[in-house]
């Protein structure tokens, strides 16, 4: 007869192969998602990187490209909350997995909704721009608050050693770092006014990675936690 205790260890298996694999999905699109930022440096030269917008990459001919990575991003967060929330015991973490939902939905639209250039003022905006834009606005601010919140629910955890830790802080360091440089530059100032001289496309995209590696340290370090071991086979005589 199976006992309360082999339910319980079977139910905790079951989580953590299901963390596990959630990890695994969460880390292989983020990186994804990076790849194909890098890849369309070359592939849309056009789109200066020191003052242009990597969503600005969704106009080029390549456009396709830059949406899908965006919606692989998103996969990627909604599958890092469902890796992580087994793991989460603090009201603060639980608001983190919020933040996060609410970024990895702003990514999603982004993917869903072509930008239009910064070039062009406000009231120039399409529907689909004046959409993506929401979805920035809906990633920007959010992502440092959720990154510092479950880095902080993870530190206390044992199961993140002393390197692990200092790695999910240094990424959440630059996210923060990078919005203050993006905001002082004006990168929120939608108006049509910028152009070459401008270096909040750098900053754009030091954020958009910072975020992705933050990401990937969670990420691997859950595969690393919640390896699951099969279960010993147990043979009749």
């Amino acid at each position: 007869m199976t006992t309360v205790k082999q339910y319980r260890n079977l139910i905790s298996k079951g989580i953590s192969s299901f963390s596990n694999r959630a990890a695994w999905v969460s880390f292989t699109a983020t990186l994804a998602f990076v790849v194909i930022l890098i890849a369309l440096h070359a592939l849309e030269p056009e789109f200066a990187p020191s003052w242009r917008m990597i969503s600005e990459y969704e106009l080029g001919d390549f456009g396709w490209l830059m949406q899908l990575a965006f919606l692989g991003l998103g996969l990627g967060c909604l599958s890092l909350i469902a890796a992580i929330e087994p793991s989460i015991r603090s009201i603060g973490g639980y608001i983190g997995l919020f933040f996060m939902l609410i970024a990895a939905a702003g990514i999603i639209i982004a993917g869903l909704f072509q930008t239009d250039p910064i070039t062009i003022s406000r009231e120039h905006w399409s529907t689909h721009g004046a959409w993506h834009a929401w979805g920035s606005v809906m990633v920007i601010p959010v992502a440092p608050i959720a990154a510092s919140l479950i880095s902080l629910a993870f530190s206390r955890r044992r199961s993140f050693n002393h390197q692990a830790r200092r790695l999910l802080w240094a990424a959440t360091a630059v996210i923060w770092l990078s919005l203050i440089a993006f905001i002082a530059g004006g990168g929120t100032k939608f108006e049509g006014t910028r152009g070459p001289g401008d270096w909040t496309g750098w900053a754009n995209r030091v954020f958009i990675v910072g975020y992705s590696i933050w990401m990937m340290i969670v990420a691997w370090n859950i595969i690393k936690t919640f390896k699951v071991k099969a279960p010993p086979s147990h043979h009749r005589a």
